[in-house]
């Protein structure tokens, strides 16, 4: 073999190999650094923005009736430290593991946002959610499971926040741990953004325009100070979410930029914020990976952002009442109606779809950031459904707090006391209920004997009576929402409440309406079903009314709720003979005269005390009318037994019993 044919040989191998390992790397996953960088460059950098005649316009969501602080100033601990302490946190954890979706993928990606010009906030919505949180998550999943034990998902419920943070604690109580909102790119201009952040009185501004009506009448501001107005607006409401659902943190993200917002409410009058604008800080792509340039991203800060949010604490029940009574003393409102948003950002597109988990990969639950959601035309709920109370003001510290530091809300480990009894019996409360014998396995006997007597000494009535007069005294003592652990539903959500006076514990299913048409549906259900009470459905023991009511994160009063016992846990589905189990109770009760129509997993509970499927939530049951003789009642009866199999097969259609998966548990 001639000697050029060897050495050309040698080039087509060489060329071989080349373009092999080329194509392994572009196949193979990636590490941190890298994976940022192709975020960025191949991703991220990818918008491209509508002109004005093409997006949504107008301003930002009305800010009529809500709270603004006084100062807006740097978050210079972010800034100069925090960001990056979190992110070398996330350096340590990931190293250089290849733990990240190859290149190839992150390009593809980014070729979409290519194609279609981006004009509306459905749109930024979309770009956000792909080019930042979901590889935001994918970031923080190693470090979450390694070092902190939380977790992030989101979701977007009637008048909420586009989105939120939720901090899953090891033993699965969740809390929020930020809110946030997205903006068109065109109404968060970088240039129109950098000048306002540098007002420290923007928001006290756009509150004096307001009131003088400056804003509509002087031209120069028309078409100066619009913008500054629209971003105070966008600012202002993500600040109140904040405020309603006990976090300090929060953002505001429109494709071009993120604003990081901080809320420390040792000194109440002061919103921090931190801008990033990824385009100014990582120009152009160079040949050798940096750290620091990647730790400027998008991904990058918001991960940091994340991670620091997420050690903290939120404030639930009686801390956060105290602390919405601090800012009624301390905080102006808007006030004025010259400033009520007129924004059409949906006027063309589709609004954004609803979504449990843009932060998350696993399987999602129920819709709703917010538990509740009222279907009923009568219902007032939300922050404006009742007069919240004027609490005393607080002194205001003039220097900027580290976020760290201890305040006196954060001492209280964010809820108030819970009851710290085991629930009672089914037959304690069903004994109860009928003037019977105390039940000597109910883990509260002790609390509920008086005097030696081995007889109940309230009935359902009293005790009514009695938890309705202490609720009304003090709606955060030995009361505690559950929405932590998700019971909630579409409608309710579940507390457990413990009469102090005698330690009768057992569940209260609250609800924000003002006229509660649906508990009182609810009420009548578990009439027909009385002589089920306490085998097949809970012990039902009335209706209590308190008024201001119970405070929820994001604004709800609990002011009606209907008393119950707690009815079980979710079902184990690997017992042999649970369809069977969920068949028998749901036929049980349809032979009595009610057909449930919402048999679904959350609804179905396993009650070890009566060793069967116990039945929850009957607020979309109806009541069949009984049969008019007593032939056609047994005609029904084996009418019912010979549609065993289509019954088993509705319900399966339904998610019960055949296809029995893991989910959360709904209110009774």
């Amino acid at each position: 073999m001639a000697e050029m044919e060897i050495e050309d040989l040698k080039k087509q191998l060489k060329e071989a190999r080349a373009r092999e390992e080329n194509e392994r790397r572009k196949n193979q996953r990636t590490t941190l650094a890298e994976y940022l960088y192709n975020c960025h460059f191949d991703l991220y950098q990818k918008l491209r923005l509508a002109g004005p005649s093409e997006s949504s316009t107008g301003l930002a969501t009305s800010v009529y009736g809500k709270y603004y602080p006084r100062w807006f100033r740097p978050w210079h601990a972010f800034t100069d430290s925090q960001r990056q302490e979190h992110f070398d946190d996330v350096i340590r954890i990931c190293g250089e593991r290849r733990l990240f979706q190859q290149a190839s993928t992150t390009r593809d990606n980014g070729l979409n946002f290519e194609r279609k010009k981006a004009g509306y906030e459905n749109a930024i919505d979309h770009f956000e959610k792909t080019a930042v949180e979901d590889p935001t998550w994918m970031i923080l999943e190693p470090d979450l499971n390694e070092d902190i034990g939380a977790e992030t998902k989101t979701g977007r419920g009637k008048q909420q926040p586009d989105g939120g943070g939720i901090r899953t604690s090891i033993d699965e109580n969740e809390s929020p741990a930020f809110m946030y909102d997205y903006k068109a790119a065109h109404k968060f201009a970088v240039e129109d953004l950098e000048a306002a952040l540098e007002k420290e009185t923007l928001f006290m501004d756009v509150y004096e325009w307001a009131q003088t009506d400056q804003y509509e009448t002087d031209s120069t501001l028309r078409t100066k100070e619009r913008e500054a107005a629209r971003i105070a607006m966008a600012l202002i409401q993500v600040f109140n979410y904040m405020l309603w659902y006990g976090v300090g943190y929060g953002y505001v993200a429109a494709g071009k930029s993120l604003v990081l917002l901080y809320y420390d409410r040792a000194e109440p009058l002061v919103l921090r914020w931190h801008l990033c604008v990824p385009d100014k800080m990582v120009i152009r792509p160079t040949a050798e990976l940096h750290v620091e340039q990647v730790s400027q991203t998008a991904v990058a800060q918001l991960a940091s952002f994340c991670l620091l949010s997420l050690r903290s604490q939120a404030l639930t029940g009686r801390p956060l009442k105290e602390a919405m009574n601090q800012a009624e003393g301390i905080l102006k409102k808007m006030e004025n109606g010259s400033l009520h948003g007129t924004d059409k950002s949906f006027a063309c597109d589709e609004s954004p779809v609803a979504r449990k988990y843009p932060l998350r990969s696993k399987s999602s639950c129920k819709d709703s950031t917010a538990p509740l959601e009222s279907r009923d035309e009568d219902e007032e709920g939300g922050a404006e459904g009742y007069q919240r109370q004027r609490g005393a003001g607080a002194s205001v510290n003039k220097g900027e707090k580290d976020s760290s530091r201890k305040s006196k809300y954060k001492g209280t480990g964010g809820s108030a006391p819970a009851p710290t009894k085991q629930y009672c019996t089914q037959a304690c409360l069903l004994g109860l209920k009928l003037g019977r014998e105390l039940d000597s396995r109910c883990p509260n006997v002790i609390y509920h004997g008086v005097g030696g007597n081995t007889y109940h000494p309230i009935d359902a009535q009293k005790l009514t009576k009695l938890m309705s007069e202490q609720l009304r005294q003090d709606p955060y003592g030995s009361c505690d929402a559950l929405i932590g652990r998700r019971k909630y539903g579409s409608s309710g959500v579940l507390f457990k409440l413990e009469l102090a006076r005698f330690g009768y514990t057992f569940v209260g299913k609250g609800t924000v309406s003002a006229r509660p048409r649906r508990l009182e549906h609810e009420c009548s259900i578990y009439q027909r079903l009385e002589k089920l009470q306490g085998d097949v459905v809970p012990v039902h023991l009335g209706m209590v009314s308190l008024r201001p009511g119970y405070l929820l994160p994001g604004g709800a009063y609990v002011i009606h709720m209907m008393l119950m016992s707690w009815a079980g846990v979710a079902m184990n589905t690997t017992l042999s003979n649970l369809e069977w189990e969920v068949q028998r109770s749901i036929q049980t009760i349809y032979e009595h005269g009610v057909n449930h129509q919402d048999e679904r997993e959350p609804n179905l509970l396993w009650n070890a005390e009566r060793c069967r499927v116990m039945v929850i939530d009957f607020d979309q049951a109806t009541l069949l009318p009984p049969p008019k003789h007593k032939r056609l009642s047994q005609l029904s009866k084996a009418g019912r037994k010979r549609k065993g199999d289509e019954f088993n097969y509705n319900s399966t259609k339904r998610g019960v019993p055949g296809v029995l998966r893991r989910s959360v548990q709904s209110v009774q």
